[in-house]
Formats: C-alpha cells, structure tokens, sequence
C-alpha cells in the first residue's frame, strides 16, 4: 500500500515531501502490528507503530529525542491534551517544543497561537497519523499543510482498490493527476484576461472536491485518463510513460470493480 503525502508549505523539511518514502514492508507491517516501548510517564505506555517508527529513522530522530518525544505523547493523553491541544502546546517547555519540531521535521520554530486546532492536534500525535480534521483536503502539522492521497474521506472501497493498484510501485512510479485534485481545484483561469488565479486554504472559496458528497472515484479515474491521453497525444509524455500509467489506471479501475 502507497499513501502519498506531498508537502504544501514551505514550513516542512524535504524529507516530509515522501512520507511515503519508508520501506514497502514498514508500512505493510504497521497496519497490522506496533513496537512497545516504555514512557517515562508511570501511568502510561506509549506504543510506536512501526510506521512511526521508520518515519523517525527517516528523519534521523535520536533514540533521546525520540524518548523524550514519548513522554510528551504520554503527558498529553493523560491530561487529555488532544481535547484542547493548543492549551497543552502552551503549558510544554521550549526544549519539549523542539522536540516536536524536530520530530515531524518542521523546518521552522513552532508559533503556537498561529496554528489552527488541527495543526496543534496532529503535533501531539505519532509520524504518519496525523488526520484532515476539518476535511479541507489538506492535513495541517504545526503550519505546514500536506496533500495526502487517498483522501481520509476516501471510501474505504477507494482506499483498499489504491492499496491494490500501487502495491510494490515507487513514489516516482505512481501518476499523480488523482493525487493534486485538491490543489488544481483552487487554481483559476480566466479565458477573457488570461489571468491566473490561485485560492489558498484560508480563503472561504477553498474547495476540497473529496469532500463532495457527489465525489465519484469512478469518475475522477475516466478524468484522469483522459488527462493523460490529452497529455500524450500533445507531446507531454514519453510513451513508455504514458504505457505506464494507462496500465495503472487500468488496474486502479479494475480493483474498484
């Protein structure tokens, strides 16, 4: 399975523009089990999920850093801290706020009364769990927005056909016209100025299309192959490429029934 995650603000170190980038068998393993270790809190445990894991191997997290990581995760949940998270980032020291930014890679010193609520919650959750809370289509950590693929809306139908249709294919491999729906959705031309326009996720005219409730994935695939074909016969793509990524969409399609 291949979840992508592309980074839409400059806030993020490189390494988060692949949160896919960890090991096809890390991320398999971590659907299905999690590696344990102690907090120093007493009243609770911690448990790293081996995508997490990996994600800080990535990042080059020291094993004090990732301790101390732990023991934060540990004082949120017992004080509940996700219920009001930008109330908890306030009472954390300096050092503990770098921790944070070092552990999700965040290039920049973390401004708390800045943060949206869904940016400060998914600081105080494990690499690769944070959610789109407020279902915008873009998933906030600290300041920094990703556009991850498929959507967490995705029906789970969608979700387990990607898993099929990408299994043991790199980053680069998978064709990305599904995965920048979101972004091409707030971009804008005028054909009488031949301006170009661009909405951004604070603007009240963002659209998240996933979040549609008329979405259909069925659809988005018949788009995004004649995108493709538009694409190709134009010159746009070599046609090894363009082979490529038919047969993707031909098995995406076939997965989806």
């Amino acid at each position: 399975m291949m979840n992508v995650s592309l980074v839409a603000a400059s806030s993020y170190a490189a390494i988060d523009s692949i949160s896919a980038a960890s090991t096809h068998k890390a991320q398999n393993t971590a659907n299905n089990s999690s590696t344990s270790t102690t907090s120093a809190s007493p009243d609770v445990v911690v448990t790293f999920s081996e995508k997490a894991l990996e994600l800080l191997r990535l990042r080059n997290v020291s094993d004090k850093t990732t301790q101390q990581f732990q023991d934060i995760l540990a004082r949120a949940k017992t004080k509940n801290g996700l219920a009001s998270p930008k109330d908890f980032l306030n009472t954390l020291s300096s050092s503990d706020m770098e921790v944070l930014r070092t552990v999700h890679s965040l290039a920049d010193p973390i401004n708390i009364s800045s943060l949206t609520n869904e940016g400060a919650a998914n600081l105080l959750v494990q690499p690769g769990s944070a959610r789109d809370l407020d279902n915008n289509g873009l998933t906030s950590i600290g300041a920094g927005n990703m556009l991850t693929f498929p959507p967490e809306n995705a029906p789970a139908s969608f979700k387990a056909a990607w898993a099929s249709a990408t299994e043991g294919m790199s980053f680069g491999d998978i064709p990305t016209q599904m995965i920048f729906a979101v972004g091409l959705a707030n971009i804008h031309y005028d054909p009488a100025t031949g301006q170009v326009t661009t909405v951004g996720p604070d603007d009240p005219n963002w659209r998240n299309p996933y979040a549609d409730p008329n979405f259909d994935y069925k659809d988005a695939v018949s788009d995004a192959v004649d995108a493709l074909n538009f694409n190709y016969q134009r010159g746009g793509m070599s046609k090894n490429k363009y082979q490529q990524d038919i047969a993707f969409y031909s098995r995406l399609s076939d997965a989806m029934g």
